[in-house]
C-alpha cells in the first residue's frame, strides 16, 4: 500500500474493537512521529503514552468519556513545550560540532536568533522589549520583508503547536500503515490532562490520540470533504 492509499485509508475512528494493539506498533509509530518536519529542528514536543490504569481512567474522564477515548486500547497525549528550546538547541549545536559541521551561519542562528526569538520570562518583560523593537520592524516592513515575531508567549505556543501537530500526523500515518486505526481528539479538559501528566504552564496539550482496531461501526458516516475548488487556490 503506497502513501496515497494510506491517506485514503486513515479515518478518525470513534469506536474501537477489543483487539489489543502490540506495543511494537505504538513504539514504531512514535519513532515515526519524531521524524516529522519541525521549526528550526528544535523538536518542541513530548508524547505521553498513558499505560497506568488509574491515570488512563482519569484521562478518559478528562476526555469527557467519549467513545474514542473510552474504547481505545491505547491513549497517547501529544504536548508542545516552549521551555525546551535551550536544551534542544544545545544538543543540536553539539551534534554539529561532533560532525565538524558547525558553520558560522548555523552558530549565529542558534546562539543569537533562536535565543532572541524563544526567550520569555514569567513577568513578560522580554515580550515588552520585543514589542518595542517590533515598532521599528513594522516601519521597515513598509519597504521590505521583515520578521514579525514571535513576540509573546502566545506566538511561541502557535509555533510549537503547529510543529507538534505535524508529528501527530506522522504518528497516525504510522498507525494506519501497520493495520491499526486512530482518532485525534481535541475534546478534553486541558487543565485536568495537565494535572494527570504533571505538566507546567509552559506546555500545551495539542491532542489526545486514541489507538486501536476500528469497530465495524467505529466510523461515523461516509467521508466528506469540501469541494477542492473552494480551498485550493492557484494564483
Amino acid at each position: 500500500m503506497d502513501f496515497f492509499d494510506l491517506v485514503q485509508k486513515r479515518r478518525s475512528v470513534r469506536k474501537f474493537s477489543t483487539e489489543k494493539v502490540p506495543d511494537k506498533v505504538i513504539l514504531k509509530s512514535l519513532k515515526s512521529a519524531l521524524l516529522a518536519a519541525n521549526s528550526s529542528n528544535l523538536q518542541p514536543w513530548e508524547f505521553y503514552w498513558v499505560k497506568d490504569k488509574h491515570k488512563k481512567n482519569k484521562l478518559i474522564e478528562a476526555c469527557f468519556s467519549q467513545n474514542a477515548a473510552k474504547t481505545a486500547q491505547e491513549l497517547i497525549v501529544s504536548v508542545s513545550r516552549i521551555d525546551t528550546w535551550k536544551r534542544n538547541k544545545n544538543l543540536l549545536i553539539e551534534n554539529y560540532k561532533q560532525k565538524g559541521k558547525l558553520l558560522p551561519i548555523i552558530d549565529n542562528y542558534y546562539n543569537k536568533v533562536i535565543p532572541y526569538s524563544y526567550y520569555h520570562d514569567m513577568f513578560g518583560i522580554a515580550g515588552i522589549f520585543k514589542r518595542c523593537i517590533s515598532l521599528f520592524t513594522t516601519l521597515a516592513g513598509f519597504f521590505r520583508p521583515v520578521p514579525r515575531g514571535p513576540i509573546s508567549k502566545h506566538n511561541l505556543f502557535e509555533i510549537v503547536t503547529k510543529t507538534t501537530a505535524l508529528a501527530c500526523q506522522n504518528f497516525m500515518m504510522g498507525i494506519v500503515a501497520q493495520g491499526y486505526d486512530s482518532c485525534p481528539m481535541e475534546g478534553f479538559d486541558e487543565n485536568r490532562v495537565k494535572k494527570i501528566l504533571d505538566l507546567n504552564k509552559n506546555t500545551h496539550v495539542v491532542m489526545v490520540l486514541g489507538v486501536g482496531k476500528a469497530d465495524p461501526k467505529g466510523v461515523y458516516g461516509d467521508r466528506f470533504r469540501i469541494d477542492e475548488d473552494l480551498v485550493i487556490k492557484i494564483i
